[in-house]
């Protein structure tokens, strides 16, 4: 292995998870691929989790410590500190298959691709269940040129080229809901493919201490979307790269908070005044812009289908 220059660098922020901390650097560490640096920052915590890291003897950890700022601010220290090719993240409550960074690693050395996504994940409660062995599957290239992109944006199922965002002076926005979501989107103009595949799964642990689970509504998104048109314009992408409007719309119809998102989404918008041609890369947005949020509620309804499926599911109750 080589120490100076491993080749990933697994982003790894903690905030008080000592119960299940343990399980998690285990997975990592016995990694069946094993030239790495496990960049761990805790953010603060008030529990043992510093400790349990510092007992470790492992050479590949880093441990940096920092005040309670957020894993916006926690992630933007490991990449600043990364010193492999590629960069990796994990979540301090989840575990890696025993063959995950193999995949990235086999994926890497036959595409030489700086971005790579693993479509593969478990969730799971407390005791996950997983095969020993995956087979790489469903390998594909995606061209990053196409109108409304929609490949999902949590950061530990990507792996990227650090000097790819190193250069590009890319950090996470801090402070921030779905902050990996607009981390994705800031980065992809600057590259020509993403690809993508299913492999050796990542083990997403879901409890009701996760912010997902207690933020029932990422108004965050409204304002990522907002620095994101300021980053595009910035590169000269705007013209040239598709904007992801979806997210000023994209909740659940059933939301109690839809109608409120809807309207922060519009107001936002307004205040970016983006030119028709943009505008009209989302068949939706003009009717944004145009409608209140009760009558948008109703154009986003006939686009998901959901008309066809209620009308369909009354008619059932007489045929």
């Amino acid at each position: 292995m080589k120490h100076d220059k491993p080749f990933f660098s697994i982003i790894f922020p903690i905030y008080n998870r000592e119960i299940y901390l343990q399980e998690t650097l285990q997975s990592i560490l016995s990694q069946s691929f094993g030239d790495f640096e496990l960049i761990a920052i805790d953010d603060g915590s008030t529990d043992q989790s510093l400790a349990i890291l510092q007992s470790l003897q492992d050479q590949r950890i880093k441990v940096f410590t920092q005040s309670n700022l957020g894993v916006s601010e926690a992630r933007n220290t490991g990449i600043k500190h990364a010193k492999g090719e590629y960069l990796c993240f994990a979540d301090s409550d989840d575990i890696l298959h025993p063959n995950y960074l193999q995949d990235f690693y086999t994926l890497i050395q036959k595409t030489q691709a700086s971005l790579i996504k693993n479509n593969s994940i478990i969730k799971f409660h407390s005791s996950p269940k997983f095969r020993p062995h995956y087979q790489l599957k469903h390998i594909h290239i995606v061209s990053l040129n196409t109108k409304n992109i929609k490949i999902g944006g949590t950061i530990w199922s990507y792996c990227i080229k650090t000097s790819l965002v190193k250069d590009i002076h890319l950090l996470f926005l801090p402070q921030r809901i779905m902050e990996d979501e607009i981390f994705i989107f800031m980065l992809l103009p600057f590259v020509d493919h993403l690809v993508l595949f299913r492999g050796s799964p990542y083990l997403y642990r879901q409890h009701s201490n996760s912010i997902v689970s207690t933020h029932p509504v990422a108004f965050d998104r409204i304002n990522n979307f907002h620095d994101l048109i300021l980053w595009y314009q910035h590169h000269k992408f705007l013209d040239s790269f598709p904007i992801p409007f979806y997210i000023l719309y994209d909740i659940s119809l059933k939301n109690p908070n839809y109608l409120t998102y809807i309207s922060r989404s519009k107001e936002m918008l307004q205040t970016l005044n983006l030119s028709p041609s943009l505008l009209s890369q989302d068949p939706l947005i003009p009717h944004l812009l145009k409608e209140e949020a009760k009558a948008f509620q109703e154009y986003h309804a006939k686009s998901r289908g959901k008309i066809k499926f209620y009308l369909r599911k009354f008619l059932c109750r007489f045929f």
